[in-house]
């Protein structure tokens, strides 16, 4: 056999290999990279598309939760994997578009493929039903009566929800102290318990519909579809143009078949009644756009949070 012809066959060989997971992907579990911890407001979105997509595709698709540095690590940590699609990032677009701004990261924004959004989420400032305040400005008047009294919860200093919090502090002139959890989910039973006056976030929605915690006002660019009497910061004179949404990545190099098979799954899961329903439940609604949608959408995004953290001088603690 001569050289050129068995140069040929390996690389036909290897083509068959590059080809062949894409073609019958997948045929063993995929991991799903969510950044932050377990129980969290982006963890159980997750939880739910992972459901999904095992429905969907037959195999495993299983959640690995990679925390800490406010989403840096997990995020970091999908950068690097294998571009074969068994390892795809899962969460949210603060740990790719803010988080390279503020720390010195050996990821960008771009070094993640979008393949699907799932779901963007809608925050809320929530406060115990006996805080006599029932809206932002009503909070604003009483943090001004009491500065530096007041305190507001993020899952970890640094994260896209502690900027959204300074950028209301900004907006209202006033002085909440920030204090850090590694999960929303934390932080719940200290705002049940009188020791953190306001969470920014939507894992206390089950305690808003029974009556113990109360909605100022929603950090979206439209009401939640269970809250609507509840207006959006916008409404009630504080713009802040920080959306929150989550999707799917792939790492740079992961062949388009696979990245097509998992967007068609995602997309038609969006569309999914009964997955829209558990979405809304906890805080989350459907978002579908293309991946050239994504991309065109995250570089604005880091022109806006570049905006705020600039505004702020916005450091992690």
């Amino acid at each position: 056999m001569s050289r050129l012809t068995r140069i040929a066959l390996f690389a036909a060989a290897a083509l068959a290999c590059l080809a062949g997971p894409a073609s019958a992907y997948p045929d063993k579990p995929v991991k799903l990279i969510v950044p932050y911890p377990a129980g969290g407001s982006a963890d159980l979105p997750a939880r739910i598309y992972a459901e999904g997509l095992q429905r969907k595709l037959g195999k495993p698709f299983i959640v690995e939760n990679r925390v800490g540095a406010a989403g840096a690590i997990g995020t970091e940590a999908a950068v690097r994997a294998a571009p074969d699609g068994y390892t795809i990032y899962c969460g949210p677009n603060g740990p790719m578009v803010l988080l390279p701004l503020v720390r010195k990261l050996s990821y960008k924004a771009t070094d993640l493929v979008p393949i699907a959004a799932y779901g963007e989420v809608v925050y809320a400032f929530g406060v115990l039903s006996t805080m006599p305040v029932n809206n932002l400005k009503e909070l604003q008047a009483l943090a001004k009566a009491k500065p530096d009294q007041l305190s507001y919860s993020s899952p970890g200093a640094g994260s896209a929800t502690n900027l959204r919090g300074e950028a209301f502090k900004s907006l209202a002139g006033v002085e909440i102290t920030h204090i850090p959890y590694r999960t929303g989910a934390e932080a719940v039973p200290d705002l049940l318990g009188g020791r953190l006056d306001i969470m920014l976030d939507n894992i206390y929605f089950p305690q808003v519909r029974m009556g113990t915690v109360k909605m100022l006002g929603v950090l979206s660019d439209r009401r939640h579809p269970e809250f609507p009497d509840v207006p959006t910061f916008a409404e009630q004179g504080f713009p802040i143009d920080l959306r929150v949404w989550a999707g799917f990545f792939a790492p740079t190099g992961t062949p388009q078949p696979i990245i097509d098979t998992l967007a068609k799954a995602v997309n038609e899961l969006n569309l999914e009644p009964d997955v829209i329903e558990r979405q809304v439940k906890i805080g989350w609604v459907p978002f579908i756009a293309s991946p050239a949608q994504l991309n065109k959408q995250m570089s604005a995004e880091v022109e806006s949070y570049g905006a705020w953290v600039k505004r702020l001088d916005f450091k992690i603690d």
